[in-house]
């Protein structure tokens, strides 16, 4: 999906959801939390699709006080910037 100028975001990516962790539990934290909710739910990184991402995202909000944060978190701008893409004419 491309950028939608009225949200003023680009789609969310793997990338920003492990930034997002790594600013609450620390970048080696983020990055092993991040790569083991990939793997029990069966994918590869790089996650890409916001339809993975979610379900990463789900995943991680599980795990412990500050990752449902970051998770919570991720789920909602995918979320966000799905329903506004739905809503921008091709």
């Amino acid at each position: 999906m491309a950028r939608i100028e009225n949200y003023g975001h680009d789609m969310p990516t793997e990338q920003d959801a492990v930034k997002a962790l790594a600013d609450l539990i620390g970048p080696q934290m983020a990055e092993g939390l991040w790569t083991l909710a990939v793997q029990a739910l069966g994918m590869r990184r790089p996650v890409s699709s916001p339809a993975e991402l979610r379900r990463v995202a789900e995943h991680v909000m599980e795990v412990g006080e500050l990752s449902r944060v970051a998770g919570r978190s991720l789920k909602v701008r995918i979320i966000t910037y799905e329903a506004l893409a739905r809503t921008v004419p091709s």
